[in-house]
């Protein structure tokens, strides 16, 4: 072999280990190096966009419960509201006579006659000022001030 066949020789097998070796490692330079981030950027976007697009709405069976109940107990009380109000008769009754009772007694006022008079002979045995008030209040009096020939329901004794 000739010289120039020797060095050709020696520089066709540099070259051939050289490009073993640069073909080993090529294939993690041959890439640029902001390859992986864009690539990785992409996919996290393409990962996180389609589950939301594709998944259907579930509920849970508390959700169901809520959803499906909630109304339902609202419109039975509504329902019971409505009964209550439109069918439980009414005990109550607006009147505009006197309230007489088993324990009240007409009386008739005299000439210069007071309340206080009119509650101690009444009921002797209690506090004057409360039997005045249950005499007002059973009379519906707006004044204290009474006139001679008035009849008034007093408490009995």
């Amino acid at each position: 072999m000739s010289a120039s066949a020797t060095a050709s020789a020696t520089a066709s097998a540099a070259a051939g280990a050289t490009s073993r070796a640069l073909a080993g490692a090529g294939s993690v330079l041959s890439r640029p190096l902001s390859a992986p981030r864009a690539l990785g950027r992409a996919a996290r976007r393409a990962r996180s966009a389609a589950p939301a697009a594709r998944a259907p709405l579930t509920l849970t069976r508390r959700g169901r419960l809520l959803l499906h109940g909630l109304p339902v107990i609202t419109g039975a009380a509504a329902l019971v509201v409505l009964a209550v109000i439109f069918l439980v008769p009414s005990t109550a009754t607006a009147t505009s006579a006197p309230v007489t009772g088993a324990d009240t007694e007409r009386t008739t006022v005299h000439p210069g006659q007071s309340l206080w008079d009119l509650a101690v002979a009444a009921d002797p045995g209690r506090d004057p000022r409360d039997v005045m008030d249950e005499i007002v209040e059973l009379n519906d009096l707006a004044t204290s001030v009474l006139v001679a020939g008035q009849v008034l329901e007093v408490p009995a004794a």
